[in-house]
């Protein structure tokens, strides 16, 4: 799996916390990539009605609340009709194995996927915020 989840959890927190500018080039700086990848993940982000920006205006803001925004519905605009887990293509229909591991293997990995997805609609943007500022708090406690 590729890292365009993080990024784009990255950037929301980002634009839902930060009082820098939202822009392309400063959510770069702050993922640590180009400002063209940031752009490819904006425009999942704003295509599934998560992010917004106004002509003439620089930066990026959220649509909704924070705490409205699931884990779920960013990983689906980033991830748009791509399954999580991918059976091999064209394995031997001849071999036993081969023939029957497609159907054997579309359940489990159905029930993996589903188990995900419930999973990530459990948690918002928000969680993933407080969790950084706990996350903060704990490592400056220790220092």
């Amino acid at each position: 799996m590729d890292t365009k989840f993080s990024v784009a959890l990255h950037l929301l927190v980002f634009v839902a916390e930060s009082d820098k500018v939202a822009s392309s080039e400063n959510l770069a700086k702050s993922v640590g990539t180009n400002a063209s990848h940031i752009r490819k993940i904006t425009r999942l982000l704003k295509q599934a009605g998560i992010l917004n920006s106004q002509q003439g205006k620089s930066g990026f803001v959220l649509t909704k609340d924070k705490r409205d925004i699931s884990l779920a519905a960013i990983y689906q605009a980033v991830y748009p009709d791509k399954a999580l887990l991918h059976i091999h293509e064209d394995p031997n229909p001849d071999c036993p194995i081969g023939k029957q591991i497609g159907q054997v293997l579309r359940p489990t990995f159905a029930t993996i996927e589903d188990q995900l997805m419930r999973e990530l609609e459990e948690e918002s943007l928000a969680d993933i915020i407080d969790k950084l500022y706990q996350s903060t708090n704990t490592n400056t406690d220790h220092n």
